[in-house]
């Protein structure tokens, strides 16, 4: 009886940045059951929505200030970025991948 051949790799998903479709192309190297690629996935929006909120600190600083008081704040995208480090960094290592699979935390 002939073997079937092996299942093919699934794709990243399209909405993954291309940094983060090429860090799930690292990681996903044999198939896998839907409940580990959603959580492969979910890690890698956190990845992407931390990188996101990072550059718009680089952009517009650690803090802002409101019109009416002139008060400073922290900015929002600073919660941001730390919550979903911490989720990417919780799911990454739930998943068994290490820290050197990632290009920059």
């Amino acid at each position: 009886m002939a073997k079937k051949p092996p299942a093919p790799l699934p794709e990243p998903p399209a909405n993954l940045s291309e940094a983060s479709k090429d860090l799930w192309r690292a990681v996903v190297t044999e198939p896998l059951s839907a409940g580990r690629a959603a959580l492969i996935t979910t890690a890698l929006e956190a990845h992407d929505r931390a990188e996101e909120a990072s550059a718009i600190l680089r952009s517009e600083g650690l803090t802002t200030t409101t019109a009416v008081t002139g008060a400073v704040h922290v900015h929002p995208a600073v919660k941001i970025e730390r919550d979903n480090r911490a989720l990417f960094a919780r799911l990454w290592l739930a998943l068994g991948l290490e820290r050197d699979d990632v290009v920059r935390w």
